[in-house]
């Protein structure tokens, strides 16, 4: 799950680079001290790995705010797409944003499992000063949308179509599996596709 989840960050830059701005991509990895994810991806040079305190996820963000933007992709998002990670970093440079996401249950139309928001360096900066409740500080994002905090521009992303009612996150065994049939019935699809003669054409959108 987690490797699907860094694929997708890390292709991610291949969709912004098709924009007029050429965006720069580091795919950073935050995790408890002392997990054992540390050891499994301490060699992988394509990754930054940062480690913190288990419950406050927040300190661990705080070390990446020297970045002008930092997006927020959890692991139980196996399933989201490159191109959803991308159009929220590009929204956020195009319109000189401070958070932007897909997230905010009032307005939310993608699915349950392709949540992502991104944060400037100023509104993490506003975050990590303010946040004191456990809960904020083990979700991260929860200050900003509650109290929306002045001075900061804020957006949200939706689709032309509302299927925020299916569910692709990953917090149960049945979802697992449920993840992993689906999976196989996108990969079959495209494998087939690709193996189709030159007259047929096929494109991902």
């Amino acid at each position: 799950m987690l490797e699907w989840v860094i694929k997708a960050a890390q292709k991610s830059a291949t969709y912004l680079n098709r924009g007029p701005k050429n965006l720069e991509v580091d795919v950073a990895l935050l995790i408890p001290e002392g997990d054992k994810l540390g050891e499994i991806y301490r060699h992988r040079r394509d990754l930054y790995i940062v480690t913190g305190d288990e419950h406050n996820v927040l300190s661990r963000y705080s070390e990446l705010a020297d970045h002008d933007y930092v997006v927020r992709i959890t692991s139980d998002c196996p399933l989201i797409p490159p191109e959803i990670i991308s159009h929220h970093i590009t929204k956020a440079v195009q319109y000189d944003l401070d958070y932007v996401s897909n997230v905010d249950p009032d307005h939310r139309m993608h699915p349950d499992g392709w949540d992502c928001e991104v944060m400037s360096s100023k509104m993490l900066s506003w975050v990590c000063e303010n946040a004191e409740d456990d809960f904020d500080l083990e979700h991260v994002t929860t200050l900003i949308r509650k109290q929306k905090p002045q001075g900061y521009l804020m957006a949200n992303v939706i689709g032309r179509l509302d299927i925020s009612h299916l569910k692709l996150s990953v917090d149960t065994e049945e979802d697992l599996d449920f993840v992993r049939t689906y999976q196989k019935i996108c990969s079959d699809k495209t494998k087939k596709a690709k193996s189709k003669s030159s007259a047929d054409r096929f494109y991902i959108i």
